[in-house]
């Protein structure tokens, strides 16, 4: 067995060696651009199946780069020149042109054997006619992936000529209801790239080749499998045998089974498919491929190469390389599942729309062009360094959002062990694309099948995105989303599809959408631009939310809530958790991008970036996002919930929400410890409790080992004596794994008061609202279950228990019924009721003083406080649970009876 070690990747990239479209080249996944029929003219020549780039490019026996100067005619006007790729047309300033022609002269090689010459692009937007010499060759519409063209009868080996590209941008390509034929990404992006972008190149192959491999591992049955494209472009039948290796890329010694060889007959002019295996594969998970979790500097997931070698009847030979991960990304009822493991997402959704606004030499294309999005360079840490950061941040996927990711994220994506989510370009927000009329639903189809085609052998893409918010595009459909899940399904079939749903939260919209791979995750669920606790469960589906928070993204306050509303929904089970969208809090997690750089989706500019936060791992905020993102984090979660809501400069924890002890009381916190690792239910966990510094003396601690099956969590207790002595007690919590630290979490502390219990003395009580004057009562004083909690003049009683963790119970006098939130719902807004006691969290409270006198009462269930609605001064005003504002109308007396 032939053993080969070829430097990583990213070792080549950052050396230089690989150049232009070899970033397509190394992996072997691109597939043909699907031609489809243009909008407003008939396509000169029947559109041809291209060969796959990356997988044919290794096969390739001549590679000419096509990159430099082109003549460039927009229509209408005169002829000038332009870059290609150069990031398309509107990168270099041709920002009000919607069609326009390229041309150069190109020499064929000639490889001094039978072969096929193509022209290659890495993307075109959208719709290319390419013509030689003037004869028109074919007609593609595409979106952010490949286009290739056969030029072989129109150009013979050693023989010049002029091509030119006929393209129409996504403005020449609408219907007649003005929306796009094309799935444009984000039509609110003026800086979508335009015309050809990516790479261009000519390139000659053997007349009989392998064009396209698709490989594809299973962990359960531990087997190998991979279906091999042979293109035969000459003009008699070919007999094709095919043999195959395997090696390892970063030199690690695996004992790798033999490969059996395959012959298959191809017809002149055709292509065929022959599948090998399943082969055995009795590696130890050793071979997988993981994620980077938890986060370990400078990881490098283990990665293999297969070699395929064609031997044709006529003894002519061509070799095609591609890379791959051994691993297997299911889901499986209510959970998803990468090797067997149960896997729990959190992570982000990279948004390219907002860096095409950035004006790097132009506005436009910043996957190919912007310096941190790029193979590293001197002064900025590329594309490497951004999921890097990801990682640091304890981030374990990134959808990359309707614009497609170019190849080269994708395989650093690979060797560095980032989950990645693989959307395609259709968008349903603001009714933009349409889908009905058949051009635009044939390029909406065609294209996710040609992004699967594209972006299947990258191990890291765990899952297929099929649209983003359809139900907000007013054309949407069950038939259609159907199609788009058969297209994409079909090109692979090997992972999970989703749909991601706009606001409404209607996770049933497709009920004959039942395939066991397919689920729907919602947006929003609390609403925009709020903080909220929210999640939405589905029986027999993952549960998740894809986008929350928006707007508020680009402040301080709601970037707080990207730790906090995220932790608690994580405390409630959540699968799949993913705020939108960090690069509107911290544009610096691609290296060199400043906060002023660019205007984000929402208006004004990012919080942080490399003008205002050199030191992203100080700032306070990133280390609460890296704590609530924490695979193995040690969580007191009601502490959380309380301070969730923060206030403007995102503040944590709010003084107000901090609970007060009495000295010498027993102190009882439950801790939530997750085990989101693939390795080892076993976890470390430690606990300590210090007076009056973080720094301070211990008063207590405890450790223990904890079993936490993988991908979930338990709660465990932590009980200590509130010192005699001392106005706070800080506590902090820890976990390990195989007794390296893996989570320390930023203190928490404690406020210590004189005298018996916790906060206010059990006992029976009026509770007055200090901005109304009124006390707190059950409407009527009525007995039944449900009745609702208002503020009305009088004398309602309640009697006032301690119960755990801090909290209270208040029970009515009236009706012997408790202050309950009804069913522990973390809606804002939502009325306040009675309800027999059942020793639920949704029954117990928090008294918080205020210091002045006055208490808050917090749910202890949603963190939510006990507030007069709109702040009346109302007989029978409703209370409800609403966020903490400071306002008077959350605040409460006790007066005893």
């Amino acid at each position: 067995m032939r053993q080969k070690s070829p430097r990583t990747l990213l070792q080549r990239y950052a050396r230089g060696a690989l150049a232009g479209a070899m970033l397509l080249a190394i992996i072997g996944t691109a597939q043909p651009a699907v031609a489809t029929q243009p909008a407003a003219a008939q396509p000169a020549a029947a559109a041809q199946p291209a060969p796959a780039a990356a997988g044919a490019t290794a096969a390739a026996v001549t590679s000419i780069d096509l990159a430099g100067t082109w003549s460039f005619t927009p229509a209408g006007r005169g002829t000038t020149s332009i870059s290609v790729p150069g990031g398309g047309w509107y990168k270099q300033g041709f920002t009000d042109v919607n069609e326009a022609v390229y041309s150069r002269t190109v020499t064929v090689p000639d490889s001094g054997q039978p072969q096929s010459a193509w022209i290659e692009f890495g993307a075109v937007n959208h719709q290319a006619t390419l013509s030689v010499d003037g004869r028109a060759v074919a007609t593609q519409t595409t979106a952010f992936t490949p286009s290739n063209f056969d030029i072989t009868a129109y150009a013979a080996p050693g023989s010049t000529h002029t091509i030119s590209v006929a393209v129409k941008g996504r403005g020449a390509l609408k219907a007649s209801n003005g929306r796009y034929l094309v799935p444009d990404a984000a039509t609110w992006s003026e800086a979508i790239p335009q015309g050809i972008f990516g790479s261009a190149f000519l390139r000659v192959y053997p007349a009989v080749y392998v064009s396209d491999t698709f490989v594809r591992t299973s962990v359960a049955n531990k087997t190998l499998t991979y279906d091999v494209t042979v293109r035969n472009t000459s003009g008699s039948s070919r007999s094709v045998t095919l043999t195959g290796s395997l090696s390892s890329t970063n030199g690690t010694a695996f004992s790798y089974p033999e490969l059996p060889s395959r012959t298959v007959t191809v017809a002149a002019r055709s292509t065929a498919t022959v599948t090998v295996g399943p082969v055995a594969w009795n590696l130890d998970s050793t071979s997988y491929w993981w994620p980077n979790v938890p986060y370990r500097s400078g990881y490098r997931a283990q990665l293999h190469g297969l070699t395929v070698h064609a031997v044709t009847d006529d003894g002519r030979t061509s070799d095609a390389e591609y890379r791959f991960g051994f691993r297997e990304a299911t889901q499986n009822g209510d959970y998803y599942y990468l090797n067997g493991v149960r896997v729990n997402f959190r992570g982000d959704n990279l948004q390219g729309g907002d860096y095409d606004r950035i004006n790097n030499g132009g506005k436009g294309d910043a996957y190919h062009t912007l310096p941190g999005f790029l193979p590293p360079s001197s002064g900025n840490g590329g594309w490497p360094q951004t999921v890097d950061n990801y990682q640091r941040l304890n981030y374990n996927v990134i959808r990359v959002h309707q614009e497609p990711a170019s190849p080269y994220m994708l395989d650093v994506a690979d060797e560095m062990g980032l989950m990645i989510i693989d959307e395609v370009a259709i968008r349903g927000s603001q009714s933009s694309q349409e889908w009905k009329d058949s051009v635009g639903h044939d390029n909406m189809v065609n294209h996710a099948r040609a992004l699967v085609l594209r972006d299947r052998n990258h191990p890291a893409i765990i899952r297929w995105s099929q649209n983003n918010e359809p139900n907000q595009s007013g054309q949407d459909s069950e038939q259609f989303e159907k199609e788009l899940y058969a297209a994409m399904n079909g090109a692979d079939g090997t992972r999970p599809v989703i749909v991601e749903v706009g606001v409404g939260n209607n996770v049933s919209l497709y009920p004959g959408m039942t395939y066991a791979n397919f689920a729907v995750i919602p947006h929003y669920v609390d609403g925009f631009g709020r903080y909220g606790e929210g999640l939405v469960t589905v029986n027999g589906r993952p549960d998740g939310e894809g986008e929350f928070i928006w707007p508020a993204c680009n402040n301080k306050q709601g970037f707080e809530w990207f730790a906090t509303a995220t932790l608690a929904k994580r405390g409630k089970g959540a699968t799949d958790l993913r705020p939108y969208t960090l690069l509107s809090a911290w544009a610096g997690v691609v290296p060199g991008v400043r906060s002023t750089d660019f205007t984000p989706e929402e208006g004004g500019h990012p919080i942080y970036g490399a003008d205002n936060l050199p030191d992203p791992w100080s700032n306070p905020q990133i280390q609460r996002v890296q704590a609530a993102f924490n695979p193995v984090a040690a969580v007191d979660l009601p502490y959380w919930s309380a301070s969730g809501n923060s206030d403007a400069n995102g503040t944590f924890p709010l003084p107000q929400a901090v609970p007060t002890y009495a000295q010498n009381a027993t102190v009882t916190r439950n801790i939530t410890v997750f085990n989101d690792d693939f390795a080892d239910p076993s976890v470390g966990f430690t606990w300590t409790a210090r007076l009056d510094s973080p720094t301070g003396a211990v008063v207590a601690s405890g450790s223990t080992t904890l079993t936490v099956p993988l991908g979930s969590r338990v709660t465990q207790p932590v009980t200590f004596t509130a010192p005699a002595t001392g106005s706070r007690v800080y506590l902090q919590l820890s976990t390990t794994k195989a007794g390296s630290p893996v989570f320390t979490d930023a203190v928490e502390y404690f406020n210590l008061a004189g005298g018996g219990g916790t906060g206010p003395a059990p006992g029976t009580y009026r509770i007055v609202n200090r901005n109304s004057g009124k006390p707190l009562a059950i409407a009527g004083n009525s007995t039944a279950d449900g009745a609702k909690a208002v503020q009305q003049s009088g004398s309602p009683a309640w009697t006032i228990a301690t119960a755990s963790d801090g909290s209270y119970t208040l029970r009515y006098v009236a009706s012997g019924k408790m202050l309950d939130v009804n069913a522990g719902s973390s809606t804002a807004g939502l009325q306040l009721q009675q309800w027999t006691a059942n020793g639920g969290t949704n029954q117990m409270w928090y008294l918080r003083p205020t210091g002045n006198g006055y208490y808050t009462i917090a749910a202890r269930s949603s963190g939510l406080v006990a507030d007069v609605s709109g702040a009346s001064t109302s007989d029978g005003a409703q209370v409800v649970q609403w966020s903490a504002n400071g306002g008077a109308n959350q605040q409460w007396q006790l007066n005893g009876v």
